[in-house]
């Protein structure tokens, strides 16, 4: 089995032992997140992404999700309603989901690029891979609001967005992602809170 294809695999793997442990507490205040939350989070995205992996009607580099405290937001762009749709119902259906807002767009005849389109399966499943051992770090990493950034990995260039209290944490988030094994590239579009 190829390594990188075995790495995703136990990664995923860690990714669901993990969240099926993560559970919030009652009496855990309403704007305090844990790094189980996180975790929790993180896990209930790549359920979804890897389930749009497998489907044969959706174009999963197409579409990015986003969870936070069990919310999940779809963007980017689709061919058709039908696709919005399932997309949409597939989040819903995911183990953990409260709720899912779809902002997904048609995108304009053609919008599938080439590009996305060549891209293979296996660089799709060590791009996710490396956004999920990305977030766990930064989850794990105590300098580090894990739940205030989203990570995106394409083809090995990873992008972190959102917002942080500090450059210290933007330059340690930052460092946390380029040191990830599979990263070529970040770029850092973290805002600081001013």
């Amino acid at each position: 089995m190829d390594r990188r294809i075995a790495h995703t695999i136990m990664t995923l793997l860690v990714v669901a032992a993990l969240s099926s442990g993560c559970s919030l507490s009652s009496s855990q205040s309403v704007g305090r997140r844990t790094a189980g939350d996180a975790i929790h989070d993180a896990s209930i995205t790549m359920r979804i992404k890897t389930t749009y992996l497998f489907s044969r009607h959706l174009n999963p580099f197409r579409i990015n999700v986003d969870t936070r405290d069990g919310v999940v937001t779809l963007h980017g762009t689709v061919p058709s309603d039908v696709h919005r749709d399932l997309a949409g119902e597939i989040a819903k259906n995911a183990d953990g989901v409260k709720d899912v807002d779809n902002q997904l767009r048609i995108a304009p005849e053609g919008g599938d690029g080439p590009d996305e389109a060549e891209k293979s399966f296996g660089q799709a499943v060590h791009d996710a891979s490396t956004s999920a051992s990305i977030k766990l770090s930064l989850a794990f990493e105590r300098g580090v609001k894990a739940s205030h950034i989203t990570v995106h990995t394409d083809r090995g260039t990873v992008t972190l967005a959102g917002e942080v209290d500090s450059q210290a944490e933007r330059q340690l988030a930052a460092r946390i992602a380029h040191d990830t094994e599979g990263v070529k590239h970040v770029v850092n579009q973290l805002q600081v809170r001013g």
